[in-house]
């Protein structure tokens, strides 16, 4: 029934064939739907099923032959692909990243301050001198 098919914006594999009935097809990301060349038999009417919105991944298109009382169904696997994220490395794109403190500013001087009274307390302690008990 159907004499020649060939996809306009994909990769069919393999190529048709009257005595086959499954397909893949590999499409790039950008591609919405099948842009189908086909020729039939005479008197044979095509619906086309799936065909619309493809999403990235596996899809399924259908093409349903219909003569007289006969009815034949070509099955396309459809392999959109995945989009890719983009990853700059061009040298003059990067900038240099400001970084801010993310303490307060009191914070530095407290500590240095505790830091000191702890020293004064330890040379009182270890310079004092000791009181005689007679």
């Amino acid at each position: 029934m159907l004499k020649e098919l060939e996809i306009l914006n994909g990769i069919l594999s393999p190529s048709y064939d009257i005595y086959n009935n499954v397909y893949t097809v590999k499409v790039e990301n950008n591609i919405e739907s099948l842009v189908l060349n086909y020729k039939l038999d005479e008197n044979v009417q095509i619906n086309i099923q799936g065909n619309d919105n493809l999403k990235e991944g596996e899809n399924i298109i259908y093409l349903i032959l219909k003569k007289d009382d006969l009815e034949e169904v070509i099955t396309l696997y459809v392999n959109k692909e995945i989009s890719k994220k983009v990853i700059f490395t061009d040298p003059n794109i990067i900038t240099k990243a400001e970084v801010k403190p993310v303490i307060a500013s009191y914070v530095a001087p407290l500590i240095g301050g505790c830091c000191f009274l702890i020293i004064l307390l330890t040379f009182i302690f270890l310079f004092k001198k000791k009181k005689n008990k007679k």
